[in-house]
C-alpha cells in the first residue's frame, strides 16, 4: 500500500515544527496517553524498546516509567525533533539515574538494525507518514524478536474529514494525508506474519474559532500534507479563502469542527517455539 510523500518536504516540515510540537500537539499527547494505558492489559516485560517516529521522545519518558529496566531506541527521521526530545530527556533521565537512550535519525522505511533485536516496537501518530506501508510494518516484523509486541496508534479515514471534503468539493481532490482503514490495517498485519492482532478505534473533535486556528495548529505540530501530488495553487491564499468559505457549513455553535478517527493496535511477532511442532513416532 503506497502513497506518495515527499519525504524531504516532510523532513523540512517536522524539523521546522520541533520547537512548538509539544506546546500544541495536545491530541498526539492524549493518543500516547490512551496507548499507554492499553500495555496494562498486555504482558510484557520489554528490555529494548525501539519507539519508532518518537518525535519530541514523550513516549519514551512514559516506557521507562513503566517497565524500569528496559532501554528506549528513539527513531525518528526528523533531526530538530530528536534534539528536542534529548533537550527534555536530560533531567528525567539524569532524575531516574538511567544512561542516557539512544536518539537516531533515519527513515522509519528503512530501519538500521539486524534482525530480531527488539522486545517491543512502539509507534503513536507516525506510520501515516509512510509512502510504503507495507514496506515499514515489514521492517518492523523483521526487527523484532520471536514473540515481540508491536504496539501502534495512526489516523484512520475520518481524520479531518470536514477538510477532506471541502477540498474535494472546491478542487475535486483531496489535501489530507492517506489515513490506512482499522480493517485494512489488521489485515496487513496478519498478511505480513503477526499473530493476534487487537484492533480498535476512537473519534476525537478538535474544535476552533476560526478554521485559520486549525491550520496554525497543523503547521506547528508538522501535520500539513506532504503529498508529492499537491500543486501549488492549492497553497494561495485564495485557496485558504476558499476553504474558510465552505468551512461556515460545518460550524456548530459558533465553532469549528475538526475530526479525528484514532486506531489503535497491538499485535505479536510469533514464537518460534509455536512453530516448532513434537515429532510422534508410531510403534509397529
Amino acid at each position: 500500500m503506497t502513497t506518495m510523500i515527499n519525504k524531504s518536504l516532510k523532513r523540512i516540515i517536522f524539523d521546522r515544527a520541533a520547537k512548538t510540537y509539544d506546546e500544541f500537539a495536545v491530541l498526539q499527547h492524549q493518543i500516547i496517553d490512551n496507548l499507554v494505558d492499553r500495555l496494562e492489559f498486555v504482558k510484557i516485560d520489554p528490555k529494548l524498546i525501539m519507539d519508532l517516529g518518537s518525535g519530541t521522545c514523550r513516549a519514551g519518558q512514559l516506557l521507562q516509567r513503566k517497565y524500569k529496566k528496559t532501554k528506549i531506541i528513539n527513531l525518528d527521521f526528523s533531526e530538530n525533533m530528536l534534539l528536542q526530545g534529548q533537550i527534555k530527556n536530560k533531567n528525567f533521565l539524569q532524575w531516574v539515574r538511567r544512561k542516557k537512550d539512544m536518539y537516531i535519525c533515519s527513515d522509519f522505511e528503512k530501519l538500521p538494525f539486524a534482525k530480531n533485536i527488539f522486545d517491543m516496537v512502539w509507534s503513536s501518530s507516525s506510520i501515516q507518514w509512510a509512502s510504503d506501508i507495507d514496506q515499514l510494518l515489514k521492517g518492523v516484523f523483521n526487527a523484532l524478536k520471536p514473540g515481540g509486541l508491536f504496539i501502534l496508534s495512526s489516523f484512520g479515514p475520518e481524520t479531518l474529514v470536514e477538510l477532506n471534503q471541502i477540498s474535494k468539493k472546491i478542487f475535486n481532490k483531496s489535501t489530507t494525508s492517506h489515513f490506512i482503514d482499522m480493517h485494512d490495517l489488521g489485515d496487513l498485519l496478519l498478511n505480513l506474519g503477526f499473530q493476534n492482532p487487537v484492533l480498535d478505534r476512537e473519534n476525537f473533535v478538535m474544535t476552533y474559532q476560526h478554521p485559520s486556528d486549525l491550520f496554525k495548529d497543523l503547521k506547528r505540530i508538522g501535520a500539513t500534507s506532504g503529498n508529492m501530488d499537491d500543486f501549488k495553487g492549492m497553497k494561495s491564499r485564495g485557496y485558504l479563502e476558499k476553504i474558510i468559505n465552505e468551512y461556515s457549513n460545518y460550524k456548530k455553535d459558533n465553532l469549528y469542527p475538526a475530526s479525528y478517527e484514532v486506531i489503535y493496535a497491538h499485535a505479536w511477532k510469533p514464537d518460534i517455539t509455536e512453530s516448532l511442532k513434537p515429532i510422534s513416532f508410531i510403534k509397529k
